[in-house]
């Protein structure tokens, strides 16, 4: 079986790339599925007829990136073009599969397209592809879709990074201290990811061995003017920065920190948790999306995400726990998460035959 994998642009390599669509076409090869690259400007009704008798699935991911463009009447114009291949291509005989990794777009410059392309989309799905049973029911309750979902678990990422820095060794190369209490950011700066409340909770913390490690992708003004607040605000906040980190760049900030913080606002499906869990470090992280589902009382804290003081209260209540077993927990559930048994799913969601006609 050959399937066409709408990962993004960088295509499938493991460089400069989210490690998810390379892990997965990885372990999808190790079952006899070949899963190559596609590239939402390639896909035409040309390339629809040509590949008929060699491609079986295509499968989306981020379906937003096909079509949003700052310019209203080009996204309308470009949605409307990806809908009807889509269209064309059942008609052809492909069978469509989407991974709901989020409902929606974070960042919606037109969120009425954005709700009429995935009601499409999923009318027109052979199989859709949830990672937890909140996913589920949110796609029943957005798109009221009932049949051909997949519950399936994003994959961990161990062996996606270099880990062979020592805790010891990524202190100093970070300059912090060996006895410091550190809890890490890393990730995006984007308004969904509550950085800004993380800054003004951690600066009400008292205690001088704690420290906050912003590892921060800078890539907007937004994310600039949030940084350059944590730089000038309180001491005890180290930043560092960067456009794109590099993969072997990533092992120091997570080995030498004590716990992942992720003060999201809104999200389902959190790449940068099982990135933190892939590393052995528990997490503390709100109870939306699949995050209750992803971690339990020994992998980190959930707190309540309507409680305006959970997220200070977990931050302090981490420090009691015993790290070292909540690290192992940590890494025990992400190990868990193994990519053969996902493959497997998704190859049945790609056999999957929906009963329905377009």
């Amino acid at each position: 079986m050959r399937a066409v994998f709408y990962w993004g642009r960088a295509g499938l390599g493991f460089e400069n790339n989210n490690p998810y669509g390379p892990l997965l076409a990885r372990a999808m090869g190790g079952i006899g599925v070949d899963l190559e690259a596609g590239y939402d400007e390639d896909l035409s009704e040309s390339w629809l007829m040509e590949n008929r008798d060699r491609v079986d699935v295509l499968h989306l991911n981020w379906p937003s990136y096909m079509y949003n463009t700052d310019d209203a009447g080009e996204s309308v114009e470009k949605c409307a073009e990806l809908i009807g291949h889509l269209t064309r291509a059942r008609f052809l005989g492909y069978r469509i599969v989407w991974t709901v990794h989020n409902l929606y777009p974070h960042e919606r410059p037109h969120p009425g397209l954005d709700r009429l392309a995935r009601l499409a989309i999923t009318r027109l799905a052979t199989a859709l592809i949830v990672h937890c049973e909140y996913g589920r029911a949110q796609v029943l309750n957005h798109f009221h879709r009932t049949h051909g979902i997949f519950t399936i678990p994003h994959g961990h990422f161990i062996d996606a990074y270099e880990n062979k820095v020592s805790r010891i060794e990524a202190r100093r190369q970070l300059g912090i201290a060996p006895d410091g209490f550190v809890y890490l950011f890393f990730g995006n700066v984007k308004r969904y990811k509550g950085v800004e409340k993380l800054l003004e909770v951690f600066s009400r913390l008292p205690g001088e061995h704690l420290r906050l490690l912003l590892a921060a992708k800078s890539n907007s003004e937004y994310s600039a003017e949030v940084i350059a607040r944590a730089h000038a605000g309180d001491p005890r906040i180290l930043t560092r920065t960067a456009e794109f980190f590099p993969d072997e760049e990533l092992q120091l900030f997570f080995n030498a920190a004590d716990v992942m913080v992720l003060p999201f606002v809104d999200m389902l499906t959190s790449g940068s948790a099982i990135t933190a869990m892939s590393f052995a470090r528990p997490v503390i992280a709100p109870g939306i999306g699949c995050l209750p589902e992803l971690l339990d009382e020994y992998s980190g804290i959930v707190y309540d995400a309507r409680d305006g003081e959970g997220l200070a209260r977990a931050m302090d209540e981490i420090r009691e726990r015993d790290m070292s077993a909540c690290s192992e927990s940590a890494f025990q559930r992400a190990k868990a998460l193994s990519w053969e048994p996902i493959a497997e799913k998704t190859l049945e969601a790609y056999k999957y035959a929906s009963k329905r006609s377009v």
